[in-house]
């Protein structure tokens, strides 16, 4: 995916337990640290407190009727927003934010699509440091 890129901490917050594991498995293909959280397990919602920091938050909705920022709630996460990229995954319309903190990937995609997207958003944020 890129040199300096591996070891990046990635965290996978899904409604699909089989879509979170597929992107879980893209992403330590290529050597980043990938923590899933599942919204469907209630033992894992509110667990955010012992992921501890990483790099990007991959917000994954299959369901047409999921949304986003209610994902990252109910995760415990929405007071991440701004302060950590996030890559959201959807089949619904969506408007970027202007400081590209919020990057969105249609919903179906293809793995080559979403390794591109993850390595802009990370090698971005290591220009930043």
């Amino acid at each position: 995916m890129g040199a300096g890129l591996a070891g990046k901490r990635v965290l996978v917050l899904s409604d699909n337990d089989g879509l979170s594991r597929a992107i879980e498995l893209n992403l330590k293909h290529n050597h980043l640290e990938v923590i899933r959280l599942a919204l469907s397990s209630p033992e894992q919602r509110g667990s955010q407190a012992e992921v501890g920091d990483f790099d990007l938050i991959v917000v994954a909705m299959s369901s047409p009727t999921s949304e986003p920022v209610v994902a990252l709630a109910r995760a415990s996460l929405a007071g991440r927003i701004g302060q950590v990229p996030l890559l959201i995954i959807s089949d619904r319309p969506f408007h970027p934010d202007l400081d590209d903190q919020i990057i969105h990937l249609d919903f179906p995609f293809d793995i080559d699509g979403l390794h591109d997207k993850v390595k802009k958003i990370l090698q971005r944020s290591l220009s930043q440091l």
